[in-house]
């Protein structure tokens, strides 16, 4: 099976493809889609949306994962911080169901206790549940990556449908 998790954002969206087999998990690749603001205020906004629709696009092409598992936003009182994000999670969303792959949602409570055991578990316990789940060496410095990484991995710990050849 594979899982792409997602942390969405419109500046930066973490993703990262993990494939599983055998309970073994292995992280087969990840990375950031990174948008930048320009000085054309009103082609901005679209351009940025285009470039993680043309991205998202070409990951879920290459890598063909079963399903997308994204971090769940929440509602702050300064909505005007998050419109973005929502819009930006609107097209992961559409071109998912564009190509027929199943999305799940998890709030970041749940992804912290199915990687850590603890619902209030700091970035820092997370990123070392990590590297012990996925048997790394290497440190990810990216808090976009590592939410993405433990998306997927809160899908592949919690989903009791995963049948293993």
């Amino acid at each position: 099976m594979k899982v792409l998790g997602v942390d969405p954002g419109l500046a930066s969206c973490g993703w990262a493809l993990i494939e599983t087999n055998d309970k073994k998990y292995k992280l087969v690749s990840y990375g950031e889609i990174k948008t930048y603001k320009s000085s054309d205020e009103t082609s901005d906004f679209s351009f940025r949306l285009k470039k993680i629709f043309v991205e998202f696009k070409k990951i879920l092409s290459k890598y063909h994962p079963d399903v997308v598992c994204i971090e769940k936003q929440f509602y702050s009182k300064i909505s005007k911080n998050m419109i973005d994000t929502y819009i930006a999670l609107g097209v992961i969303y559409l071109l998912c169901g564009l190509l027929n792959i199943d999305v799940k949602e998890f709030s970041a409570k749940t992804i912290k206790l199915a990687i850590s055991g603890y619902g209030s578990a700091t970035k820092l316990q997370i990123k070392k549940m990590i590297k012990i789940l996925l048997n790394e060496e290497k440190d990810i410095k990216s808090e976009h990556i590592n939410d993405a990484i433990a998306t997927a991995l809160c899908y592949l710990n919690t989903n009791k449908d995963i049948l293993y050849v």
